[in-house]
């Protein structure tokens, strides 16, 4: 780790530093396999470590045997039919609990998620925040609540939103009466963990909240094909959850679709060009382009493209890649070693196409990669119409703009989809034409939060 002190500038960032080093200090835990109630244990370990560094490991987690996760659906089934005839408020009063505890452990959540998932102070405060604020809602909204719930749900979660995504909509779920099997990301399992410890804390009945952590994704296959699962969250990217769209499930299914798509910007005739280019490097390489609002695609017509790339290219210049513990640092590493092998590849197939990039030095031996970004790729490149979850951002340019609005109805949005434009006729149309749950306007899309949109009406019939 770097000399963290020195770059503590404000009283909050002490209290993080604090934090992260008595979460560095404390002992390796061994983390098993909850369900039921019980802790189950296989005896095939496996360790995980930090990408900060590669010196840091974090905890030891049990591999789940053959029929564990099958034994964690059993234990969700048997608890659901008490928990669902639970008062809505009985259940919803777990919740409210959970409120003032999330918010005295506000930095200990947030270290974990900067040590585990590599997160910034400032991202990793917000996925805490978000939690809480998602919580509040939840525990509000179940005042009127009146449908039925739906039985059993399966939480698969990706390093993107290593803790308010997962954990809202599981709060979710289980204020609408249904029982829970979260499966968190084998790379940063911590925060779902202490959220569970928490639950478990308040005395949650057993059974309804489940917690399976598979190194191999094997048991994720069995938990998604499981005919007794009745819904499905799928919350992050990478293959893990790309694949479910392929598994074979029941018409009854309900599936809630938080894969991180694209999440493109459209740039045309912005009132200044180099608050738009910020507010784009913001919205591209938060969390290392990793988090499920990254924006990957930015379209833009020729009249922009010169002063755009002008000035692309001389910010990305001052971008500061490292620790991401140090205040100073605006973007921190990539999940895992076999994430920088896969931008390494990415990045040296682009290379004739890189048009701004930012260099990394002094950084730990981590996961680290410097954000670039390409243009004038072939028309078939994977990267002008898939997300890479790396901090590669793509720059299509058309010839005007009813083209740009092609290219973006082209494009797989995902959660959300940007403009930067003074043109108020060209707001408008974008509000209208575009096609993403979530839009946002001359702004970056780190003002949109994972979680943040759950509601308890997903989860019900």
């Amino acid at each position: 780790m770097a000399d963290i002190p020195d770059y503590q500038t404000t009283e909050e960032g002490r209290a993080y530093e604090a934090e992260i080093m008595q979460f560095l200090s404390g002992d390796k835990r061994d983390y098993p396999s909850y369900f039921g109630g019980l802790m189950v244990a296989s005896g095939n370990e496996f360790i995980v470590d930090s990408p900060i560094d590669s010196s840091i490991s974090f905890g030891r987690f049990q591999e789940p045997e053959e029929g564990i996760m099958e034994e964690a659906v059993t234990a969700a089934v048997k608890a659901q039919g008490p928990w669902a005839r639970t008062p809505v408020a009985g259940r919803a009063a777990y919740f409210e609990k959970l409120i003032p505890l999330l918010k005295q452990q506000r930095m200990q959540l947030a270290a974990s998620v900067t040590v585990s998932a590599g997160m910034v102070r400032e991202d990793a405060l917000a996925e805490v925040d978000t939690l809480i604020s998602a919580v509040k809602s939840l525990v509000e909204e179940s005042k009127s609540l009146k449908k039925r719930p739906v039985g059993v749900w399966a939480v698969l979660s990706a390093h993107n939103s290593p803790l308010a995504s997962p954990c809202a909509y599981a709060v979710a779920a289980m204020i609408a009466g249904n029982t829970v099997v979260m499966n968190p990301s084998k790379y940063c399992p911590i925060p779902v963990y202490m959220f569970y410890g928490l639950m478990e804390g308040l005395r949650i009945p057993d059974g309804v909240l489940n917690l399976v952590v598979d190194r191999k994704d094997s048991a994720t296959e069995a938990l998604a094909n499981d005919m007794r699962v009745t819904g499905i969250v799928a919350t992050g990217s990478g293959d893990r959850l790309e694949d479910l769209m392929f598994l074979q499930v029941d018409d009854e299914l309900s599936f809630i679709n938080e894969l991180k798509g694209m999440n493109p910007a459209l740039v045309y005739r912005p009132s200044d060009m180099k608050a738009a280019v910020r507010a784009i490097i913001d919205s591209a390489f938060t969390f290392a382009g990793q988090g499920l609002y990254a924006c990957s695609k930015v379209i833009i017509t020729g009249d922009d493209q010169k002063k755009f790339l002008e000035v692309l290219s001389e910010q990305m210049k001052d971008i500061e890649v490292g620790d991401p513990v140090n205040d100073t640092t605006q973007c921190g590493p990539i999940i895992s070693k076999d994430a920088v092998k896969r931008y390494g590849k990415l990045r040296d197939e682009v290379l004739p196409f890189i048009v701004a990039k930012t260099q990394v030095a002094g950084v730990p031996d981590g996961c680290y990669a410097g954000p670039i970004a390409v243009s004038g790729l072939d028309p078939e490149h994977d990267l002008n119409y898939m997300d890479s979850g790396l901090p590669i951002m793509n720059i299509a340019v058309v010839e005007s703009l009813d083209r740009a609005f092609e290219e973006l109805e082209d494009t797989e949005c995902g959660l959300s989809a940007g403009l930067f434009s003074k043109d108020p006729k060209v707001i408008d149309r974008f509000k209208k034409e575009a096609d993403a749950p979530f839009k946002y306007i001359n702004e970056s899309s780190r003002t949109l939060r994972a979680a943040a949109f759950c509601t308890l009406d997903r989860f019900v019939r």
